[in-house]
This record gives C-alpha cells, sequence and structure tokens, in this order.
C-alpha cells in the first residue's frame, strides 16, 4: 500500500561517471514493492519547497531479508543534483510504492527483458525477481553513451546481459550496426531460435519509438499471442501519484489512461496494435 514515509539513506556511490545508486533502509518497503512500481521522492531541504514536486524514480532492487531497496538514477536535473548529495543517515521523504507493476506468469520459464530510459531500472528489479524464481532470464539494455548503461555487477549472475551503445530494440534485429557498439555479459542464448519466439514472456521499459519497433518485431515472429505475453513500462511526466491531476494521461487503445496509477505498465496490445 501506498503512505509517505521517512527512510534514510544507508549508502550512496557512482557506478559509472554518470549513474549512482541510491540503497534506502525501508524493510515495509522492501517486503511489499514490485517490479514496475516507483517512489516519489521529494528532493529539497526541510522547510523548503524548492524544487516543489516530487522525483518519480523505479526501485531497482529490493532485499527483504536486508530490509534495504536500491535505487538507480542519474542526478540530470537539479531535484536529482541535490539526492545525489545525500550521505548515509540522511533521512528521505518518500510516497510509495506506487503504480501498477509487471506480472510473471506463474508457467514462465524463459523472460526477455529489453531497457533504455528511466524505465530501465525497473527491469533491474524484474530480473533480480525472475532469476530468484529460476527463470532463465535475458536482459537487453540500449543508452546514447557507455556512462549511461548499468553496469552488470547490478544483476545476478545467471542473467544474461547484453548492452548496446544505440537503440535498445537494434539488439532483437542485427547484433551490431555501423554507429551502435555491441556488449555482451554472461551470454548463454546460442540457439538459432530469435529471442521472441524462445520466450514465455517479453517485458520491456522503451521509449515510445521503440515501443512500435517492439511490437512490428513480435508481430514478425508470432502469428498471435496471448495477452500478458508482452507488457511495456510506458515513459511520461508522474506528478502526483495518484490519478489526481491528470498531467500523466495517455491514450491507449481503449481509451485514455493514467501512467501514475493505471500504469506505468501496460499490455502491449494497449499501447500498439489492434487487438
Amino acid at each position: 500500500m501506498a503512505q509517505q514515509r521517512h527512510v534514510t539513506i544507508a549508502d550512496q556511490r557512482a557506478v559509472t561517471p554518470r549513474m549512482r545508486w541510491l540503497t534506502l533502509a525501508a524493510p515495509e518497503l522492501a517486503r511489499s514493492v514490485r517490479a514496475g512500481q516507483y517512489l516519489l521522492v521529494r528532493c529539497a531541504e526541510d522547510g523548503s519547497y524548492d524544487p516543489l514536486l516530487r522525483r518519480p524514480l523505479f526501485v531497482a532492487a529490493a532485499e527483504p531479508a536486508l530490509g534495504q531497496v536500491g535505487l538507480l538514477y542519474a542526478p540530470s536535473e537539479r531535484g536529482l543534483a541535490w539526492l545525489a548529495r545525500g550521505r548515509p543517515g540522511d533521512t528521505l521523504d518518500i510516497i510509495g510504492p506506487l503504480g501498477h507493476p509487471f506480472a510473471i506468469a506463474a508457467r514462465t520459464r524463459n523472460l526477455l527483458l529489453i531497457g533504455q530510459g528511466p524505465g530501465l531500472a525497473a527491469l533491474l528489479l524484474l530480473a533480480r525477481t525472475a532469476a530468484a524464481r529460476d527463470c532463465a532470464v535475458t536482459l537487453l539494455v540500449g543508452a546514447g553513451a557507455d556512462d549511461d548503461l548499468p553496469p552488470p555487477f547490478l544483476l545476478p549472475a545467471a542473467v544474461e546481459y547484453q548492452s548496446v551503445v544505440g537503440p535498445a530494440i537494434s539488439l532483437l534485429g542485427e547484433r551490431k550496426t555501423e554507429n551502435s557498439k555491441l556488449k555482451t555479459q554472461n551470454s548463454k542464448l546460442s540457439s538459432p531460435l530469435h529471442p521472441i519466439a524462445w520466450a514465455d514472456q517479453v517485458f520491456a521499459a522503451l521509449p515510445d519509438d521503440q515501443i512500435t519497433r517492439l511490437y512490428e518485431t513480435i508481430h514478425a515472429v508470432k502469428y498471435r499471442w496471448e495477452r500478458g505475453f508482452a507488457s511495456v513500462l510506458r515513459e511520461g511526466p508522474i506528478v502526483c501519484g495518484v490519478g489526481a491531476c491528470g498531467v500523466c494521461a495517455v491514450a491507449l487503445r481503449r481509451g485514455s489512461r493514467l501512467l501514475c496509477s493505471d500504469g506505468p505498465v501496460f499490455d502491449l496490445r494497449d499501447v500498439v496494435g489492434n487487438g
């Protein structure tokens, strides 16, 4: 259940020149959060309302035994730059967990994850969750630069992790293009089977233009697929977290929905396609 919490920073460190990993001591949150859910973090000094709006951050790790959750973010604007100055022992004001999460089906044994952008952090938690259930997990990641790629040590060793400087969706086609650089860690998929055909479910966190390409790729490999086979975390502004302001409304096939409360995870066929 979403609620306001005051949590303590357990650790904070740079994991690339552009990205930081923030560990919070939050036992109840570590037990309840699910992959695809987010926190609204107040990024201002006590008594200050500058900046006014909380920053949404997707949970990238949850360790119930330690009572901790992890957040991966780039301090690319002044609110998150303030957060990057936090030190162990500091207290943060957060609201969460919020949002509709990913759902791994009980029958799933092979899971394909594709991510780029802020929602990618949610796929790190999803990969951890699925690996703990003995699923075979492949994570395909794209970014505009090396420093925006999460390092492999943030993932369980059993997860196959492939990254590219370029669009993540390109990893489902050619393994290397003229303008992209491919890196592969823990690669174990040697089968000629297309990754889409191999997967029991496909989960993605991508910019809108790549979501359309993902739908087209799945449609080219699978003539039909059931609901729940492919889900996507949509990008967009998240402000209030409870559906009150309407800023995050998006048009889907079945009508308008709110990213903050109805999403941010939706079935791919509701985002793109005809049914």
